[in-house]
């Protein structure tokens, strides 16, 4: 597949961390079992089984349908993003896509020969997708609470993380390289980007538009691409980090290190895994968060921790010495 890419679309290249996406690819890592996303399939299986919404098996199946375990699926379930949207902002975004859209990806879905239950689902929709749109945005809004929204700050830090590794490169590099690095498939072209996959979308959007480039923990260990009218071109990529995402944290209060820097410090170093805020380490931790904040400030003047800011939140991440110090354990 190729994104075309003019000079005018090269400075419209943007990064953003997308909740809703991230919702969408977790059904299919659900479904596969991904490997690396285990502990989090296991506690979602449970959280489902538990749910005390009636409608929740028929919410499953809805998602399940436009999201099949591989292969195409529908693109407007994944609509472009806003700037640092939230999850309820990108859910008013798939009810705002237009229903000669829904019946394009719900007719593609019915062709590519679904399970009995899916083509259920799919003819179900296409027969009326005007009332199938709110059913489609209910489903997505219980899945979210119970699968995504339990763990989306851990999640929002890895993709905050990447984005600002990427920035770093983009500076230091320039975008040919960032191009080169989101994955093995992906490599920059004279006219723009060619993705190694099987498909081809016939009504691409105009270039110029720019292009999305958007961390993912749930794609892994492969990539997305929607390059189809009325949606800017997006890439969805795997982010650094992802294999260590669900790590319990290291137990550091015994250690070595703890005698060094005190437990405290040590149980805030072996938490950074991904990055994290003060009031996320406070409550994770069960300390006040005026303590970590202290605690934090010592450890980045001394090289241990850094910072990274989204907005006006300031995350902590384990700096090279901090990581070095933590090996030892």
């Amino acid at each position: 597949m190729h994104i075309t890419l003019s000079s005018e679309g090269l400075t419209k290249v943007r990064f953003e961390a997308a909740p809703l996406g991230e919702t969408v690819a977790s059904l299919r890592a659900l479904q596969v079992g991904t490997p690396i996303h285990r502990p989090w399939i296991e506690a979602t299986k449970r959280r489902i089984a538990e749910s005390p919404d009636p409608h929740a098996r028929d919410h499953l199946r809805l998602l399940t349908a436009l999201v099949p375990p591989k292969g195409f699926l529908a693109d407007s379930i994944t609509p472009t993003p806003k700037y640092q949207g939230t999850f309820t902002e990108g859910l008013a975004a798939v009810a705002d896509v237009p229903p000669e859209v829904w019946q394009r990806d719900v007719n593609h879905l019915l062709s590519q020969n679904p399970a009995d239950y899916a083509r259920e689902e799919l003819q179900r929709l296409a027969e009326d997708i005007d009332t199938g749109i709110p059913r489609i945005t209910a489903a997505l809004e219980w899945y979210w609470s119970t699968a995504i929204e339990p763990v989306w700050p851990r999640l929002r830090s890895l993709l905050l993380a990447d984005i600002d590794s990427r920035l770093a490169q983009l500076a230091r590099d320039g975008i040919l390289e960032v191009f080169k690095s989101l994955h093995p498939s992906v490599r920059p072209t004279p006219t723009g980007l060619e993705i190694m996959r099987g498909c081809e979308a016939d009504d691409v959007p105009e270039p110029g538009g720019g292009l999305l480039l958007v961390p993912n923990a749930f794609v892994w260990p492969n990539t997305l691409v929607l390059n189809v009218r009325p949606f800017v071109p997006t890439l969805t990529y795997a982010p650094r980090g992802v294999g260590r995402l669900w790590e319990a944290s290291r137990e550091a209060t015994h250690s070595p290190v703890a005698r060094l820097l005190g437990k405290t410090r040590a149980q805030i170093l072996a938490q950074l895994d991904v990055p994290m805020t003060t009031t996320q380490l406070a409550r994770c931790l069960d300390l006040a968060a005026g303590t970590v904040n202290e605690h934090l400030k010592v450890m980045s003047e001394s090289g241990l921790a850094a910072t990274m800011r989204s907005g006006r939140e300031v995350f902590y991440r384990r700096a090279e010495t901090g990581e070095a110090l933590l090996a030892r354990l």
